[in-house]
């Protein structure tokens, strides 16, 4: 199956304070955490005899965009990022290519999703035979999400900030999930969080 894997990284941090996307964590901006993860993931599907998936980011933030540049990954700039998460989404899909079968998308703010686990997400979503597939913990579902190219079009008419839920909740007996640790999918919202991932990764 070709993948794209959709990196979205333009949110605003409103309940952080600032751009949480830029603060850095160990010396190394958030951001960066998510997107080193996700290229040596892709490098463990390629390992394993996958096709090679296709890589793009989606930010308003300028740092983001040359950083995606510098590694020769496309760069989709979020003029819409008031819209919230589904402008994202939107863009990223309408950038991937038209030959796509599955679309797999990814937040910027969990530094503890690592590598293997979003590889194993990939594989696990590509031979489920689910049109649509997520994470969760505990009861609680999160991201990263994928969707299979059947549901293109229902993806670019999504409106509103609850991103591909909305179409998960119309189909839910066509959603796969994965279980992972509850510490994976935790993410940085405010400054305790951020003071509470330090220690943890300290």
């Amino acid at each position: 199956m070709k993948l794209s894997m959709i990196y979205m990284a333009s949110g605003f941090g409103s309940r952080f304070g600032e751009n949480k996307l830029l603060v850095p964590l160990f010396g190394k901006p958030l951001y960066l955490y998510g997107l080193d993860h996700l290229i040596r993931a892709a490098g463990l599907l390629m390992e394993r005899g996958w096709e090679k998936p296709e890589l793009i980011v989606v930010s308003q933030y300028r740092e983001i965009l040359e950083e995606a540049e510098r590694r020769s990954l496309p760069g989709i700039f979020n003029g819409r990022s008031s819209e919230g998460i589904t402008a994202s989404l939107k863009m990223g899909t309408e950038a991937a290519s038209e030959d796509a079968e599955g679309y797999l998308y990814f937040v910027a703010d969990q530094p503890f999703m690592g590598p293997a686990t979003l590889a194993a997400f990939a594989e696990g979503f590509c031979r489920s035979g689910r049109g649509m597939g997520c994470v969760c913990a505990d009861g609680r579902t999160g991201n990263p999400s994928a969707f299979r190219s059947v549901y293109k079009e229902e993806l670019l008419k999504l409106q509103g900030d609850k991103g591909g839920k909305q179409i998960m909740r119309a189909h839910p007996n066509d959603v796969w999930k994965m279980e992972v640790p509850g510490r994976e999918l935790k993410d940085i919202d405010t400054p305790e969080d951020f003071k509470s991932f330090q220690k943890g990764m300290g």
